[in-house]
């Protein structure tokens, strides 16, 4: 539907979360950005070091795929500081 609308001359503008926790591919969005026209990565920043982030790590033990919450649930790791804490899982 989204290559239709864009197809028709419509605009389409998209957000979401490209990985889910464990930093696998989430939901739809893989599947848009790879038929997009334009794509731009908004970053937040490491809590542990202060570079740019690209995942959002879990600090809850649940593992169901979709967990809402903010700073309680959540904290935005770089690639560096999200292998480390999760390489022993």
């Amino acid at each position: 539907m989204v290559v239709k609308l864009a197809d028709m001359g419509i605009r389409i503008i998209i957000a979401g979360l490209d990985m889910d926790f464990k930093g696998k591919p989430f939901g739809p969005i893989p599947d848009l950005m790879a038929v997009a026209d334009h794509i731009t990565k908004v970053h937040a920043i490491c809590v542990k070091c202060g570079n740019i982030a690209q995942f959002s790590h879990r600090l809850s033990e649940k593992e169901q795929v979709v967990l809402l919450g903010e700073k309680d649930v959540y904290e935005p790791l770089c690639r560096g500081c999200f292998r480390e804490i999760n390489k022993n899982q």
